[in-house]
Parts: structure tokens; sequence; C-alpha cells
């Protein structure tokens, strides 16, 4: 009987080592799991396989999911007055035509998308108020220069002719900036921006206050003819403007690339561009 007893504790002892042996072993096989893309947040895992990455060599991507495209193409030009090199002068014009029904004009390759945009629109039960569309340098020039002696006279600048010799004016300058483009840095200028609403608004312009199913609608569909977005208020920071109402035409491609990809147009021009700053 003692025999028999001293057996079965020798190999109950000799199957603790084999578990003990095996939990070890899959301990030191753990690795730190990443779980819900939240930065330091993760589970520890033993069901997880990898590979040591200095023994592996990370074959390059064959794909690049950036479209193929020429960004010195005029239809991808980029205005802004944050960068010296992408302003326009005020010789630039691009070619525009009359858009049908209105008093605007839009670039006159562009225009076929921007007409079927807007009749798609329309077929869904939508109504259409084409804003602005081309601007000329001079025409941006009055609107600036309109808003800036506007503020300066409200900090007690005195209007007359040398009124912007005075320091004050030049306080006035820098606040219209962030409120009216700067001359040569409006997309207008390029004939490629067009503001679009359901119906006349008056300024002070505010989108939370206007049609959203409008909104929502046009901006489900706007990529499939190459509209985006231009300055959604989610981008504010990147692009210096809030104007959920201000679309730019890039083209199909690139705007289904920007829409999928959840971009602004700043962060798509600097993939092909890295010496732009913004």
């Amino acid at each position: 009987m003692k025999r028999n007893k001293t057996a079965w504790l020798l190999c109950m002892a000799a199957l603790c080592l084999v578990l003990y042996t095996i939990v070890v072993s899959r301990a030191s096989a753990r690795t730190d799991v990443i779980f819900g893309g939240a930065e330091g947040g993760f589970i520890r895992s033993d069901s997880a396989s990898f590979v040591d990455p200095a023994t592996y060599n990370t074959p390059e991507p064959t794909v690049d999911i950036w479209p193929a495209i020429d960004i010195t193409q005029s239809q991808y030009s980029l205005v802004t007055d944050k960068d010296p090199d992408h302003i326009l002068n005020s010789l630039w014009e691009p070619d525009i035509a009359q858009i049908p029904n209105t008093t605007e004009y839009f670039d006159i390759a562009a225009l076929p998308y921007l007409e079927a945009m807007i009749q798609d629109l329309k077929d869904n039960g939508f109504g259409v108020y084409v804003g602005s569309g081309y601007r000329t340098y001079s025409y941006q020039k009055r609107l600036f220069d309109g808003k800036a002696t506007q503020i300066a006279m409200g900090l007690g600048v005195p209007v007359e002719k040398e009124m912007y010799l005075d320091p004050r004016y030049q306080e006035a300058v820098e606040e219209a900036k962030t409120i009216t483009a700067y001359p040569g840095s409006s997309e207008h200028q390029l004939g490629l921006a067009v503001d679009l609403f359901d119906k006349v608004y008056y300024p002070p312009l505010s989108y939370s206050t206007m049609n959203q199913k409008f909104f929502d609608y046009l901006d489900s569909i706007c990529y499939k003819y190459g509209f985006i977005k231009r300055y959604p208020t989610r981008k504010l920071l990147l692009t210096g403007w809030d104007e959920p109402w201000h679309y730019r035409y890039v083209g199909v491609e690139a705007a289904t690339f920007i829409t999928e990809q959840n971009l602004c147009y700043e962060e798509f021009y600097k993939h092909y561009n890295p010496d732009f700053n913004y």
C-alpha cells in the first residue's frame, strides 16, 4: 500500500512539473496587443503570434494608394495667404463661362460637372442658390478694402483719403484678413470655387441655422462630380477658414480620394508638394 502511494505522489509531482513548464512557456510568449486604437490601451494576450522585427525585413508596399496625378495642372492649384508662393497676381484670369440661370461664372472646363451636381440637388428636391462663383482680383480687393475700412472706422480712424497711414488702419487690415480673403488669396479667383446654399442668405452667414439636410446630401454626392467641401469646420486649424458652404472642383479622382481619406486639401496637396507649408 505504501509503495502504491509513493508511486502516485511521484506521478502527481511529474504532472505538476509538466503543467508548470507549459504555463511558464506560454507566459514568456505573451505580448502587448493594441486594442481599440487608443494609445496606451492594450490587453495582454498569449494567443497572438509575432515575428521578432530584428529578424524580419518588412517588404516595401507594392501599391501606392495616392492618385497618380500631375499636381501642376490648373485644377489642382492651391491658393492661400499662408504661403507667398501660392498667391495669385492681379493679372491672373481663368477661362470662364456663365453658370446657367445665375449671374455667376465658373471655370469653363469644370462647369459641366457643376451643372450636373446642381441638377442632382434639384432632382432630389433641394433648391439651389449660387452665392458666389468666379471673382476677379479687383473685386476681391474691393471686398477686402471695404471690410478693412469698416473695422478701421470702428477703431475710430477718420474716413479720409490718407486713412490707411493711420497705425490703427493696419490693425484693421490684420483683423480683416481673418474675415475676408486678402486679394490674390481667394480660391474664387481660380474660377474653381463656388458657394452653394439652398436659398438666399444675407450676412452674417451662420452655418448652424442653414438647412443641414441640404449640406448632408451635397457632401454625400459632391465627390462624384469632382468637388470637395473645401473649408470644413473640423479642419479649421489646417485651412485657416471655416466656410462649410464653399465647394472646390479638383476632379473626380482627387475628390473621391480626399473624401474617402477624410483629408482637407492642404493635407492632400502637401503629399505631392512636400515643400508646401501650412
